[in-house]
């Protein structure tokens, strides 16, 4: 029990060490991503807004059904709707493009500092580490750490902003069916906290072991071809 609580306290230093180290590596490029932030603020909220646009449409058309469809104010809402929707594209365009951007200037400087950095360690570290760990470093532990940055920046934001969007309007159409909504997603975060906690320690695992394969292979396979050669 003590040791898999040491493990937590050890996984949680480095979770936040590494976030310390990302926030001051990458800490120019903090304006481009207020502005994504904006960006995707406005396009969640269009999203919002446009089934409740819609909603109005079917309104008019169940009360026209009775009486005579009002079609002036219909197509009034319709263009409405395609000015929020084609608002709403541009700017969730612009802040994937925005993000994808810095996401790809962030490992591309990650990669130049690796590289300068492998340049300036001595010879007793490679004599020290296999080098399919090392090349895995370089390699896998920096694609995963952008493509984390990639998935999980580029979705926070809207996610968050649509989250908070949705509640509202379901608290305003109905609010036993958004309190319903609202304990069944509790229950789901409850869920993935325990298991992002029971799995994080295999992630890390999981690329040891990825580093250890392709030592293995680098060592086996490179080592073979010279031999053959000699």
């Amino acid at each position: 029990m003590d040791s898999t609580i040491t493990e937590m306290q050890t996984e949680k230093k480095k979770s936040s060490g590494l976030m310390n180290n990302i926030k001051k590596y990458a800490s120019e490029y903090t304006a481009p991503f207020f502005i994504a932030v904006i960006l995707a603020v406005i396009g969640s909220v269009t999203s919002i807004i446009g089934p409740d646009k819609l909603s109005e449409i079917t309104d008019l058309i169940t009360a026209g059904l009775q009486t005579s469809i009002d079609l002036e104010q219909i197509t009034s809402i319709c263009l409405t709707l395609a000015i929020i929707y084609g608002i709403g594209i541009l700017m969730s365009y612009g802040q994937g493009y925005i993000m994808a951007t810095i996401t790809q200037r962030f490992s591309k400087k990650l990669r130049k500092q690796i590289s300068e950095k492998i340049n300036k360690i001595p010879l007793s570290y490679f004599d020290s580490h296999s080098q399919g760990d090392t090349l895995s470093r370089v390699t896998n532990d920096l694609d995963t750490v952008g493509q984390s940055l990639n998935q999980s920046l580029g979705t926070l934001v809207p996610s968050i902003t649509l989250f908070i969007g949705c509640l509202f309007m379901m608290i305003r159409s109905n609010p036993i069916l958004c309190l319903t909504a609202v304990v069944s997603v509790l229950l789901g975060f409850v869920l993935m906290i325990v298991i992002m906690k029971k799995s994080q320690t295999h992630f890390d695992g999981q690329q040891n072991n990825l580093a250890e394969v392709n030592s293995f292979i680098e060592e086996a396979y490179s080592g073979h071809d010279v031999i053959t050669s000699y």
